[in-house]
């Protein structure tokens, strides 16, 4: 026997069974091992097609693998997999390629997506849990802008469907139109295309986007991503901003099963105060 377990035999020799169970739940579970991706990179060619090198960096204690990038740039979206996976403090790298046809020079939003299996039993279909996230990278076609407008919205706790309310105001005094858009990971989902948004040079625009849960588990933490783009101006200049969003969980069924409770405890109360009675008359 080891130092750690002679000490919980005189720990809880001296305690009652419940006290001891109350000191057992009060212990801390274990830190489960997950993989951590962060996602960064660089452009390595824009002719004949745009090339983007990605590198996958596993920040976490479990290899992930394999892991799927998907990236979509001016529409077009992009796949490549790391068959091999990632392991745990280490990274791989992919390439995407896109064409674009008359792209604005500027700077453009590469949204990716980041999948990889998750240990557990498969769904109804045969198919493993899933880890997905959101990243992004800034692409600059020639010159380089900053971010034309400033984004803001509160962390979003959504049940079944819900509006993010997205705060836009001008990051240079100037007035902008931009589209406003949401990148989600697999279990939620952005409905619609996005929304045009005229952000003045003075005071805060206001916009709102409906996002509905699409299996994402009850009790579950995600994050989505607001991109905003400039639809006007020589230069392209895109703004992102990270948002949480709690999926709630399963709603309690106590109050609702109060009253069908009360009555069954004073239905038990009135049979125990019965028999009593009856065998106080026997007696």
């Amino acid at each position: 026997m080891n130092r750690s377990e002679r000490g919980c035999v005189g720990i809880c020799s001296g305690l009652s069974l419940g006290a001891a169970l109350s000191l057992l739940l009060l212990v801390p579970p274990p830190a489960r091992a997950d993989a951590v991706l962060e996602a960064s990179g660089s452009v390595v060619s824009v002719a004949p097609e745009l090339e983007v090198r990605v590198l996958v960096a596993n920040r976490g204690d479990r290899r992930a693998a394999p892991v799927d990038v998907v990236g979509e740039l001016l529409g077009e979206r992009s796949q490549a997999r790391l068959s091999g996976g990632v392991g745990a403090g280490s990274e791989g790298a992919v390439i995407l390629a896109f064409h674009p046809v008359n792209a604005r020079p500027g700077t453009h939003v590469l949204t990716l997506l980041l999948e990889h299996p998750l240990a557990g039993p498969a769904d109804a279909a045969g198919n493993p849990p899933m880890a997905s996230q959101v990243a992004w990278l800034l692409v600059a076609l020639g010159p380089s802008s900053p971010p034309a407008v400033r984004l803001e919205a509160q962390p979003l706790r959504l049940d079944v469907r819900g509006d993010l309310a997205v705060r836009l105001e001008s990051a240079d005094g100037e007035p902008h139109r931009v589209h406003l858009r949401v990148a989600a990971a697999r279990g939620v989902r952005a409905e619609g295309p996005g929304a045009d948004v005229v952000v003045p040079g003075r005071g805060p625009a206001w916009a709102t986007l409906p996002i509905v849960r699409a299996g994402a588990p009850r009790g579950s933490q995600h994050a989505v991503l607001l991109v905003a783009e400039t639809t006007d101006g020589p230069l392209a200049r895109a703004s992102v901003a990270k948002v949480p969003v709690e999926i709630a969980a399963f709603p309690s069924r106590l109050p609702g099963l109060r009253p069908a409770v009360l009555a069954v405890g004073l239905l038990l109360l009135a049979v125990a105060l019965g028999a009593e009675g009856w065998r106080r008359f026997r007696a």
